[in-house]
């Protein structure tokens, strides 16, 4: 299997996780678990260095949110 396919299966069975077992995976959490395995996947060590990356991007709605002060931690 190469390497896309196995990142889709990785988010696949999450997604199947959730569906078995909502109460161990709320939205928030679900969606930053899936966010870590791309980070991962495309060479980000740590959510501070992907979230830092975005920071410097002025059309990112990362960082918009940040400058409006409407990011919810």
């Amino acid at each position: 299997m190469n390497k896309e396919l196995a990142l889709l299966d990785q988010i696949e069975e999450i997604r199947q996780k959730a569906i078995e077992e909502p109460g161990k995976y709320p939205v928030d959490y679900t969606i930053r678990l899936i966010a870590a395995i791309v980070a991962d996947y495309t060479g980000y060590e740590s959510r501070c260095d992907w979230t830092g990356e975005l920071k410097k991007h002025p059309e990112s709605m990362y960082a918009t949110r940040i400058l409006e002060n409407r990011f919810h931690i």
